[in-house]
């Protein structure tokens, strides 16, 4: 370190005489004053707040030899995960709906999402589960998770979901974004069973028959899935198209999978329907009569029944066949872990 300015502040305009008795006491004070500062320059490593060697900073100016100070890593931020819910407050289903979650984001954790989820029937606490599983980018969303309980939902029910999902984790390196809550009911339970052995559905309104009218289930090239399908989406008139057949105008749909499987009239189909052949491209069809009286009990949500269709079984994501997969496997979480 160099001397302070002042130890080299010269004294020679002053008299010899006097430069000599003064010189030891000169001396004596530029050694003193060369030891304060030095002091005061060594006490410098905490002024204004900084303290060097805490991890906020490098060693102060002029300490030769010090070690550089440890430096704090900062943590990458967590990748945003958007949760949306499939239904609107205040809408009416029927009993085999299930509470549906998109994901912007695939999740790796399902943990903390399903801790996190609080549903009441009636003001009574559930017993559901969520059930992962992948599904199309191309629909903005690239997994979803359904929420159902063991059994059907009651009745004339009101069901309150409560997510406060922001900042808890989805995975490394994930963290949900957002909190949501849900606000639905249920109607009467419609249970419709469809026996391609008496060519008839039944439809049942909470536990009480309604009626029973004849189908013409799918052709042996076309078969009809068996399993237990919930109607997904309603249309007074739709286009429909397939192998060797295209019409339009085809009224009272009501959607039970993705790729096109619906109960609706078929009035070009009258005699097959009446006479139990089964002969439509896989949906149920039905007298017109009868499709309009289905259309109007029946809701988004109602389960439609086929134990003996003559097609392969049902899956999860052909449709809403959340009831086909046992609860033993539900409770699993599917694509991820929930416990």
């Amino acid at each position: 370190m160099p001397p302070p300015a002042a130890l080299t502040e010269t004294v020679a305009h002053r008299p010899r005489s006097r430069a000599r008795f003064l010189a030891p006491l000169a001396a004596a004070a530029a050694v003193l004053l060369a030891v304060g500062l030095i002091v005061a320059l060594r006490g410098s490593d905490t002024v204004h707040g900084h303290v060097v060697g805490a991890g906020t900073g490098a060693p102060a100016a002029g300490r030769s030899g010090t070690k550089p100070a440890a430096t704090t890593s900062t943590a990458a931020p967590l990748a945003p995960v958007h949760v949306s819910l499939k239904w609107s407050d205040g809408s009416q289903f029927g009993v085999g709906i299930p509470i549906i979650a998109d994901f912007s984001r695939k999740i790796t954790d399902g943990r903390a999402f399903a801790a996190a989820t609080t549903v009441t029937v009636n003001g009574a606490p559930a017993r559901g589960a969520w059930y992962f599983e992948y599904s199309d980018p191309a629909t903005g969303h690239v997994m979803e998770a359904h929420y159902r309980l063991q059994k059907y939902w009651p009745a004339h029910a009101k069901i309150h979901v409560d997510l406060p999902l922001q900042g808890k984790s989805a995975g490394a390196g994930l963290a949900f974004d957002d909190n949501l809550t849900l606000d639905i009911s249920t109607g009467a339970a419609h249970i419709a069973t469809v026996s391609d052995a008496s060519h008839t559905l039944t439809l049942t309104s909470d536990g009480t028959v309604v009626g029973t009218y004849p189908v013409s289930l799918g052709a042996p090239s076309t078969r009809t899935r068996s399993g237990t399908k919930v109607i997904m989406e309603k249309g007074l008139s739709i286009c429909m198209s397939g192998p060797g057949y295209s019409e339009c105008g085809v009224k009272d749909t009501q959607r039970l999978t993705y790729d096109g499987e619906y109960l609706h009239a078929a009035p070009w189909n009258v005699y097959n329907i009446t006479h139990g052949i089964d002969s439509s491209n896989g949906c149920t069809n039905l007298l017109p009569a009868d499709a309009v009286t289905l259309y109007k009990i029946l809701e988004i949500g109602d389960v439609v029944q086929y134990p003996d269709a003559n097609g392969g079984r049902m899956q999860l994501g052909t449709g809403y066949g959340d009831w086909n997969v046992p609860w033993s496997q539900w409770v699993t979480g599917g694509a991820v872990s929930t416990h």
